[in-house]
């Protein structure tokens, strides 16, 4: 049986302050990582007996882990993601394929699931980390490139909406349908933008998510611009998939969207800002 190599130095110390960070607040991590890195590359330590010496990187972590501190986190981490993962649901199956007949209330009805789910995630993120998150020097590297690419995919998804909801572009539909009986480009981009751009907006989430818990809690607000977003789109696409767009009660769609979708935007930039602080 091939005998497995002994950790690097480089290694040891990559694997123990990935277990550390996220085991312990950013602050009190990068002590550990600091006090480690001294043990680690001391002159007279063997390399070849690091595991040894200090214990496997995880289980070095886990030793310094506050374990009922760690367990809320991961209650909260949990049922964040669950959250996530509804959305992801949603915004993937409420919208198979455009419907053609008229107002289907009970689909219509649950888009407002996933504005429930983003101010219990809003809520319960921004109290955890307020609470016992921690942040240092300015804004961490990446944070607003990302939230600037959410919100311009975002932004632009919006846009699109805009127009295809319009009563001019309607009557364009409602003629392309009698006379070609096809589904014009706009409305399958839309869809694609809906249905992949929700889950490209879950993950973000999660992604600041887990940089909140392990570097810095303004990372949280790439979680809730993304969440927003991603609730925006599950919000249209199930509010789309209730509606015949031939029906004359669709040319109302505009206003009846954006008078929802503008005070849920809004809700979504205010945690957005909260966590920045």
């Amino acid at each position: 049986m091939k005998q497995q190599k002994p950790l690097t130095r480089e290694q040891y110390l990559k694997k123990f302050s990935r277990a550390v960070r996220w085991r312990l607040p950013p602050q009190e991590s990068e002590e550990a990582i600091s006090d480690y890195r001294e043990l680690i590359f001391q002159e007279e330590r063997d390399p070849e007996r690091l595991v040894e010496e200090l214990g496997e990187p995880v289980q070095a972590a886990h030793l310094l882990t506050d374990v009922k501190t760690y367990r809320r986190w991961l209650k909260i981490f949990v049922v964040l993601a669950f959250g996530l993962f509804l959305q992801v649901r949603w915004v993937w199956t409420a919208w198979p394929a455009v419907r053609f007949w008229g107002w289907d209330w009970g689909v219509f009805g649950e888009g407002w699931r996933g504005v429930a789910v983003m101010v219990a995630g809003l809520i319960t993120s921004l109290y955890w980390f307020r609470r016992h998150g921690q942040k240092s020097g300015g804004a961490p590297k990446g944070l607003w490139l990302s939230c600037a690419a959410v919100l311009l995919f975002a932004a632009g998804t919006m846009i699109l909406l805009w127009y295809v909801s319009s009563p001019s572009f309607l009557e364009y539909y409602r003629t392309v349908m009698e006379v070609a009986h096809r589904v014009p480009w706009q409305i399958k981009l839309l869809r694609e933008l809906m249905m992949e751009g929700g889950v490209a907006y879950t993950l973000a989430a999660l992604a600041g998510l887990v940089l909140a818990r392990c570097y810095d809690r303004r990372w949280l607000a790439l979680y809730s611009l993304a969440l927003t977003a991603a609730t925006l789109c599950v919000f249209v696409v199930f509010s789309l998939n209730s509606i015949d767009l031939t029906y004359a009660q669709a040319f109302e769609m505009q206003t009846y969207l954006f008078t929802r979708i503008i005070p849920i935007g809004a809700v979504g930039l205010v945690g957005t800002g909260v966590a920045l602080c």
